[in-house]
């Protein structure tokens, strides 16, 4: 039988994937590899990178997804990433006909990343990198996670469009 939709659920749910897609920069930013895998990602990811990028789409781990994040932020001392203007796609249990609540759901936002390097005074001064960009998110609901009391939206598919970059002064 399908959960019907009301309102505190659906507020929860939105609450619970901004929580997530927030999360996973934060952790980017940290390099907190467990906990990347744990709390953001479902163990399968569909990512699709700008080939500007030097990506091709792939479906892996989250395990190796979050360790090559690892590599990928190696060169720099410090990192910055910053979602904003995320739009959750669920329906809106409000209206005349009932709603089921959704397992899935999708999500859109700009995410800008800056990539420092420490100065001679030992402060991250030199930018390296900067960039920004479209993402598209599928969020999966983990009935086993929510079972637990725990925030059960996880990324699913990721797909990140390019929109700008500035290679910076190194």
């Amino acid at each position: 039988m399908a959960e019907s939709y009301d309102v505190q659920t659906y507020l929860l749910d939105r609450a619970n994937i901004r929580d997530t897609v927030v999360r996973a920069m934060h952790l980017f930013d940290a390099g907190a590899t467990a906990e990347t895998i744990q709390s953001v990602y479902t163990s399968e990811i569909h990512l699709d990178y700008d080939q500007r990028l030097g990506f091709t789409p792939e479906v892996i781990s989250s395990e190796s997804w979050a360790q090559r994040l690892d590599q990928i932020h190696k060169p720099y001392d410090e990192t910055q990433h910053i979602i904003q203007n995320l739009l959750v796609a669920l329906p809106q249990p409000t209206g005349k006909h009932p709603v089921t609540r959704p397992d899935r759901c999708e999500a859109i936002a700009y995410a800008h990343g800056w990539f420092y390097n420490l100065d001679t005074d030992n402060r991250p001064r030199l930018m390296a990198r900067r960039q920004g960009g479209k993402h598209c998110l599928e969020l999966l609901r983990l009935k086993d996670l929510e079972e637990n009391g725990e925030n059960p939206w996880r990324i699913h598919k990721q797909e990140v469009r390019l929109s700008w970059q500035d290679m910076g002064t190194h």
